[in-house]
């Protein structure tokens, strides 16, 4: 089981050098890269480890004992450059959240790191059997909770940023970063089980330690090829040109829209364009329809049309157009000239692109799945 340990590694540097000429000129790619980076001599050192080969070169031993806690800030800064690329992320800001891995890294160059082989030797075995300084389990603390802690952020984060887009775009399949969801989720359930596994085994002797590392190493390795496929795959999300940029998204002192410039006969105009544009242009047809899009054929402006969105609908741009959609496939499925499509085929005629999406959204505003509604007598417009 071992040799997982090493491919796993082997993996890490090859995507690594995948991003390398990705990283040129975008954030997210460099930080990608040194995420990797830091998990390919983590795993290597560990594989050393298992086969005991690190105890003939002793001075090769907790080389990257610290590694774990700047994984933690480096996971956040990729997310947070992921959501918005125009959002600059200083030196001061990484150096700031660096605190505690250049703190306990400090304190071991000095404690263990100058240390001869044979003495560094003695200090392992002394942690292994019990013999444990108080900033051993300071050190502990922030390698086991960075990595949770800043997933929980990142997590809260992609929350938000699900909620901006879902005011610009129509269609969130390739924006709304599900797949990193998945692996911050991921971290955080194997971190916080590492951590209970540990305790097992320094205070009820219930388990060796190296299980519990054991566990997170082999998830280490797992997420390697799920993040080095979805990273390296990931295309820029958010720009000067895209809509969400244009719209209010900010939480502010001030009520939403307070310094808009939209009265009230420009609402009421621009609401009956609207009503008159998605009945008779159908727009929401279109599966990549954006807010700034509908807002040029509307000859107004991203900002003034989410509101009226927002205000008089009481839905954001992704509800209220896929509203529209679900309306319409309701109406094929009463034409008999779509008699012979499958409801798939007939939501994608309306405007989806993908099966995922359109089972979700056509939950929400019938109640029921896609399959449900067709066995169930309901009523279609006419």
């Amino acid at each position: 089981m071992d040799i997982i340990f090493l491919l796993g590694a082997v993996q890490a540097f090859f995507f690594g050098v995948l991003l390398l000429d990705r990283g040129k000129n975008r954030l997210p790619p460099k930080l990608l890269l040194l995420f990797f980076s830091i998990i390919g001599f983590v795993l290597i050192e560990h594989y050393l480890f298992q086969r005991k080969i690190i105890f003939e070169y002793p001075h090769l031993l907790g080389l990257t004992y610290t590694f774990p806690i700047i994984l933690g800030p480096i996971l956040f800064f990729y997310t947070k450059s992921l959501v918005n690329e125009n959002n600059a992320i200083s030196f001061r800001d990484f150096l700031l959240h660096a605190i505690p891995f250049l703190f306990v890294s400090t304190f071991l160059i000095y404690d263990f790191y100058f240390l001869s082989p044979q003495e560094k030797l003695i200090y392992y075995e002394k942690e292994t059997q019990g013999e444990t300084s108080v900033f051993i389990y300071i050190a502990e603390f922030f390698i086991n909770f960075s990595i949770p802690f800043y997933s929980i952020v990142s997590l809260l984060l992609l929350k938000k940023h699900l909620k901006q887009i879902k005011q610009s775009y129509s269609n969130t399949k390739y924006i709304d970063l599900h797949w990193l969801k998945i692996v911050l989720i991921c971290m955080v359930f194997v971190s916080f089980v590492s951590v209970l596994m540990g305790l097992l085994s320094d205070f009820l002797n219930f388990i060796s330690y190296e299980d519990g590392d054991y566990l997170m190493y082999i998830t280490l390795t797992v997420i390697i090829y799920f993040l080095g496929y979805y990273g390296i795959k990931q295309k820029p999300i958010l720009s000067n040109e895209n809509p969400i940029s244009q719209i209010e998204t900010t939480l502010t002192t001030k009520p939403k829209y307070a310094t808009s410039s939209l009265k009230d006969i420009g609402k009421e105009k621009l609401i009956k364009r609207l009503a008159e544009s998605m009945e008779d242009e159908k727009p929401y047809l279109n599966e990549n329809l954006t807010l700034k899009e509908l807002a040029n054929k509307l000859e107004t402006t991203p900002n003034n049309l989410s509101q009226i969105i927002n205000e008089k609908f009481n839905k954001n741009f992704y509800e209220f157009i896929n509203e529209y959609r679900i309306n319409e496939v309701k109406s094929l499925l009463a034409d008999p000239k779509y008699s012979h499509y499958s409801m798939l085929g007939i939501a994608f005629e309306c405007g989806f692109n993908s099966k995922s999406t359109f089972n979700s959204v056509f939950k929400q505003f019938t109640g029921k799945t896609p399959t449900e509604f067709k066995k169930s007598d309901f009523d279609l417009p006419g």
